[in-house]
């Protein structure tokens, strides 16, 4: 995810996760001093109780070499950083400073110690309204542009549902606002291509056209215009959203393209399919569900 991957960061791809997805290192280190503190003061339940996972934890999911050996079997870059949130860690840290604060003496003791609780808690992480404060721009809480976008494209298609290429975080929103715009790139896919480039024998594979519009679009590698053309026209895609100012924008033109719409920050252009394509949903009103049917036994 963002960018993030085993094969370019190598065992600083841990580290790198840590800074992106846990808001910085602090509540790591915070974990990592009450495993100490366990294992020194703690009692025995509390050692018999968390010391076994936290050793496990430490072995595996924040060894910095464990990633790279388990992306030689499996892809494991966009994934990896929700190991992070497993139970134990989760758990252990309010866990030991709660009884920090339960086991203090005196009425003094108890303020110092939740007041130096509360504050690691505060400087361990980054603070949400940091950079100000995002309001949404509406009740759907996407930008008004993908709405105005959505807009140009179904007034221009003409028809109940429309096919369209958006870049990264459009395509990741639009179908939360629009459930009947078709997308020309599924998630894993989109996702593969921002993490890596793509090979000389994917961009030379026919069975899937949609690697040449991710290699133009998000990776700004080199594409005929023709097997452009080809991948649109075999994906059925008849529109391409880009930003102003895209590094592509020229070529898409020079390939026919043309633009129809703009708005603040984007293009909104046009391929007409050779072949008109009439988009349709499967039709699931009269199937039986399985779960309910299992429910009503």
């Amino acid at each position: 995810m963002q960018g993030v991957n085993v094969f370019e960061n190598g065992i600083g791809y841990l580290l790198k996760c840590l800074r992106l997805y846990s808001n910085g290192t602090g509540f790591f280190a915070m974990f990592i001093l009450c495993v100490i503190f366990v294992a020194i003061k703690g009692t025995k339940e509390d050692r018999r109780m968390f010391m076994p996972p936290a050793a496990a934890l430490l072995i595996t999911v924040f060894n910095p070499f464990v990633p790279l050996v388990l992306d030689k079997i499996f892809d494991v870059s966009g994934e990896y950083y929700r190991l992070f949130w497993i139970a134990p860690v989760i758990v252990l840290v309010p866990y030991v400073l709660t009884k920090l604060v339960f086991d203090a003496t005196t009425k003094r003791e108890t303020v110092i110690v939740a007041s130096l609780a509360v504050a690691a808690f505060l400087l361990g992480g980054n603070y949400v309204y940091a950079n100000g404060m995002n309001v949404a721009e509406n009740i759907y809480k996407i930008d008004d542009e993908l709405i105005e976008i959505s807009d140009i494209i179904h007034e221009d298609a003409g028809t109940e549902y429309s096919k369209a290429f958006f870049e990264y975080e459009y395509n990741m929103e639009i179908r939360q606002y629009d459930p009947k715009m078709l997308l020309c790139v599924d998630r894993e896919d989109y996702i593969y291509a921002m993490n890596y480039s793509y090979t000389y024998e994917m961009l030379v594979d026919d069975t899937k056209p949609v690697y040449k519009i991710l290699a133009l679009l998000v990776r700004n590698q080199k594409v005929d215009s023709e097997d452009l053309t080809d991948a649109l026209e075999e994906t059925k895609t008849g529109y391409v959203v880009i930003t102003k100012g895209h590094p592509q924008t020229g070529f898409l033109k020079d390939a026919g393209l043309r633009v129809i719409g703009d708005t603040a920050t984007h293009l909104v252009l046009k391929y007409d399919l050779k072949e008109p394509f009439e988009y349709s949903l499967v039709d699931y009103s009269d199937a039986e569900h399985r779960f309910s049917v299992r429910r009503l036994k």
